[in-house]
């Protein structure tokens, strides 16, 4: 099964089964893709980049990660119908077999996720909907993209996927629940920061006394 722009009508786990057959090179370039993924490419591409940081299979992938799920967001924040990578993202390639494998781990868990999901709620996945949804991303693609450990990441790529899941399928339900999911990790993880920032001020107070 190939993916193709007009595969609409496909469910994600089958969409995302089908990204393992995109191009015939041993790696595959971000804007490839973006280009292949169509009218659910938004939905996609958090959800391609939010699974390795529930299962870290592809090292130092949560920075850009990051990045890609921020420009995607701000992207759905200003109507974009489309996302957009610059070049220097786009051109940066994922290995096929890290992918494959990726997807084999994890697509039980889209549709376990996919059974439960049925259109509903739809006005948060639609209009000002939309635009929250992207606001979302922004900002745990923003707490992706810092160094932290897979600790601090898990949280956040958790919410990711129920929201990504929830756009996909029109869920604004699963939606609802991805943005409790994402406020409770922000949280966290700011937790997590200032404990860091705490332990190292007392820490350099301690090593200068």
């Amino acid at each position: 099964m190939q993916v193709t722009p007009d595969s609409s009508t496909l469910r994600t786990s089958e969409v995302f089964i089908a990204l393992k057959t995109v191009g015939d090179a041993d790696r595959i370039s971000l804007e490839q893709l973006t280009r292949t993924l169509g009218d659910r490419a938004f939905g996609l591409l958090v959800l391609i980049f939010a699974l390795p940081n529930i299962i870290p299979m592809i090292p130092g992938v949560s920075t850009v990660s990051g990045v890609v799920i921020g420009l995607v967001g701000l992207q759905m924040m200003v109507g974009r119908h489309a996302p957009w990578l610059p070049a220097a993202i786009g051109e940066k390639t994922l290995p096929r077999a890290q992918l494959a494998a990726m997807v084999d781990r994890t697509v039980g868990w889209v549709a376990r996720l996919e059974r439960v999901a049925r259109p509903r709620w739809t006005f948060m996945t639609r209009g000002l909907g939309h635009v929250a949804l992207g606001a979302m991303f922004v900002l745990l693609g923003g707490i992706l993209a810092l160094p932290l450990s897979w600790i601090g990441n898990f949280p956040p790529g958790v919410a990711l996927v129920v929201l990504s899941i929830g756009l996909l399928e029109e869920d604004g339900v699963l939606v609802v629940i991805g943005h409790a999911i994402g406020i409770l990790a922000t949280v966290l993880v700011l937790a997590l920061v200032a404990a860091l920032v705490a332990a190292a001020v007392a820490s350099f107070g301690w090593l200068t006394s």
